[in-house]
């Protein structure tokens, strides 16, 4: 098993000089071990080989600059990637000090360290250290540092901004019920009532206690069409207390950690109308509206309603351009009957087919097996319901105009 002393020599220059030999050779993991178990032991070597995939892996969330970082697979799973880290430093004043409680990794860290000294805590010694080592990758460990020690007994002091990413895997098991986080409730009150001014970092199915929710601000967060995080905002951070906010980030490029948000603010208890007829657009929500519960707000904002109660898919007669949402025009529709949707698929000659479905029942890749497509033209087929009825909805994407940055 692997010790601190090996995690050391992983940040060190030995192992770099390994890593960028290394890094560009595409030749399968164990022959690469067979070859270094002969110059190193099998911890360093194993450490080695496992760091050279977990960088490909994380360009994903870190874009070129993974091929300089330090993961280990639980901190790369774990880690806010680098445009939402970055994203959530930009809402914070750059003049306070900043505590990044279970820092792990540094995805966090490394976007707090670039405008504010900030202090990052870990309990493992083993995480901390490559922690420390994403500092010094970045050029950010003058003015900021990793500690060691018991997260829980920590107290940040007024005047602080905190940030907590709880452990979600207590006793092995990831859970999104908070009781269970470590640290918990308890731990994030009594430091509330220290330092009010401090951020929450949760899963997006995680349910926000009550008191929380009237004195916060909850922001569900996505990218590339998935719902990564929810970030809950005490004090002074939450720009509204006591509302929820969906946002989407949409990078530029892989070299640069800055993104464009676009974001709805809403009442989660308002509820969309419900149309009486499919119209000519049809509509898909982003995951964060749908994690925020802001699907009626969002609807009632933009005079959209939906295609049944509790339907994903909304309809209106007029296209909608707004980065949350994915906007189809409709070319027919007709019940879901594999028969008749096949003989009507293969008339228009469509051998492309995006599937998309939403409460229904069935496998849309069994169904492109059944509807036996042959053609050159392409479409979209929406899988719901109109009322009580399921159907398909043959359409197109439709391409928005050019978005007001907001």
């Amino acid at each position: 098993m692997a010790e601190i002393e090996d995690y050391s020599w992983l940040t060190g220059p030995e192992a770099a000089s390994l890593l960028t030999e290394f890094a560009e050779q595409e030749a399968p993991a164990l022959q690469l071990l067979g070859r270094l178990r002969k110059v190193l032991s099998p911890e360093r070597s194993r450490l080695l080989v496992e760091q050279l995939t977990l960088r490909r892996r994380a360009t994903v969330k870190f874009g070129t600059l993974a091929k300089h970082l330090f993961f280990t697979d639980l901190g790369l799973q774990q880690s806010t990637d680098r445009w939402i880290a970055h994203y959530k430093a930009s809402r914070l004043p750059q003049t306070e000090k900043v505590l990044d409680f279970c820092c792990g990794i540094g995805g966090d860290l490394l976007a707090f360290a670039e405008q504010s000294p900030t202090s990052g805590w870990d309990n493992s010694p083993e995480v901390a250290c490559l922690a420390i080592a994403n500092l010094k990758v970045a050029n950010l460990s003058s003015g900021s540092e990793v500690q060691i020690g018991n997260v829980e007994e920590q107290t940040p002091d007024p005047g602080e901004i905190w940030h907590l990413d709880p452990d979600r895997r207590v006793e092995g098991r990831r859970s999104s019920q908070i009781q269970w986080h470590s640290p918990g409730p308890e731990v994030v009150d009594r430091w509330l009532e220290l330092a009010p001014q401090g951020i929450l970092k949760l899963a997006p199915a995680a349910v926000v206690p009550k008191p929380w929710q009237c004195q916060a601000e909850l922001e569900w967060i996505s990218r590339d069409r998935e719902c990564r995080q929810l970030v809950v905002w005490f004090g002074n951070l939450a720009c509204s207390p006591g509302t929820q906010r969906a946002t989407i980030l949409k990078k530029s490029n892989e070299k640069d950690s800055s993104a464009t948000p676009h974001t709805f603010q809403g009442n989660p208890e308002v509820a969309a109308p419900c149309a009486r007829d499919l119209l000519q657009y049809v509509y898909e929500f982003d995951p964060a509206i749908r994690a925020a519960s802001l699907s009626g707000a969002f609807a009632v904002e933009n005079e959209l309603a939906a295609l049944a109660p509790g339907s994903a898919y909304f309809t209106s007669d007029r296209a909608v351009d707004h980065p949350l949402l994915s906007c189809f025009e409709v070319i027919d529709h007709l019940p879901l009957r594999i028969g008749p949707l096949k003989n009507h698929l293969q008339s228009l000659g469509i051998g492309r087919l995006e599937i998309k479905k939403r409460g229904v029942k069935i496998d849309p890749e069994q169904l492109r097996k059944q509807l036996k497509l042959r053609g050159n033209n392409a479409a979209t087929l929406l899988l719901g319901q109109i009322g009580p009825r399921e159907v398909a909805i043959l359409a197109k994407r439709h391409t928005p105009k050019p978005y007001a940055i907001g």
